[in-house]
């Protein structure tokens, strides 16, 4: 499948070769890699657990070998902690991150020579929503997708893309092969988002793994190039897009879409009832 850039999920090509050092260059984010005589590049698996060689690994909590896949706050996906309440079941982002992990997927779409690295959360049946622009750019469907959760890589297929006839940037996947352990997500009510309130966004970061960041709902209502948008301050990145913003019950308040250029922090996510309408115009 080619050598795969571990931070955008790009593809790298072999510019220089010197006979003892081959350097490699992602033609998406320009990272160089060099790959010593004998060595070879990280595969996609191997890269959730590989470091850079010029990197000593960091000491894992508890001993073990730090080579072995670790997650945020050091839980593995088969660790997840109990969820902690905060008051009024509320959770905090240690509780929300345990509560949801296991409902959300990485998602690498191959399309010829390049690699798109989004996000993507599982519903009911065996489904999953990402955006249309990850696993379909410029219309044109992915070749292969390939999704990560629970510790296992599986693959997709596409069962509808929005973006013509919807009317929005979101695709319904059909997983095949998936971890038993995956769970689908609960939806929050959408008149019960506010501004202000806390918000998680649990997603595929860089291409480099899955991570969680938090902020709140910036606004809760914004228009963007004719279509409704929940606005948020949390971080996302190349990578996060397609994937769920939660509240802090763990409940799915949208789908990140878009970050911004024009304001520093604030990005867009395709509110929950804009979804769940996509999930019935999908038949499900």
């Amino acid at each position: 499948m080619g050598n795969i850039c571990r931070t955008c999920g790009g593809e790298c090509v072999l510019v220089r070769d010197d006979g003892e050092v081959k350097e490699y260059r992602c033609v998406c984010c320009d990272n160089i890699y060099l790959v010593r005589r004998g060595e070879q590049f990280p595969s996609f698996e191997e890269r959730r657990a590989a470091k850079p060689a010029f990197a000593k690994p960091a000491p894992q909590a508890g001993g073990g070998d730090p080579a072995l896949p670790r997650a945020v706050n050091g839980y593995t996906r088969a660790e997840r902690a109990a969820p902690e309440e905060t008051g009024g079941g509320r959770l905090d982002g240690a509780g929300v991150y345990a509560k949801c992990i296991n409902s959300v997927i990485e998602v690498r779409a191959r399309r010829k020579n390049t690699i798109f690295s989004g996000s993507g959360f599982v519903i009911e049946g065996g489904y999953a929503i990402t955006n249309a622009h990850v696993v379909a750019e410029g219309g044109t469907p992915a070749e292969r997708i390939e999704a990560y959760a629970c510790g296992k890589t599986f693959t997709a297929v596409i069962v509808e893309v929005g973006t013509k006839k919807f009317g929005d940037d979101l695709a319904l996947l059909k997983l095949a092969g998936a971890p038993a352990e995956l769970k689908a997500v609960k939806f929050a009510e959408e008149d019960e988002i506010k501004n202000g309130q806390t918000l998680f966004v649990i997603g595929n970061s860089l291409g480099g793994g899955t991570c969680i960041t938090s902020g709140i709902v910036s606004d809760r209502r914004r228009t963007l190039e004719g279509k409704p948008r929940l606005m948020t301050d949390c971080a996302v990145n190349r990578g996060n897009s397609g994937g769920p913003v939660f509240n802090d019950r763990g409940e799915v308040a949208g789908a990140i879409v878009a970050v911004t250029t024009t304001a520093e922090g604030m990005n867009y996510a395709v509110p929950v009832d804009v979804v769940q309408k996509f999930i019935k115009f999908c038949g499900l």
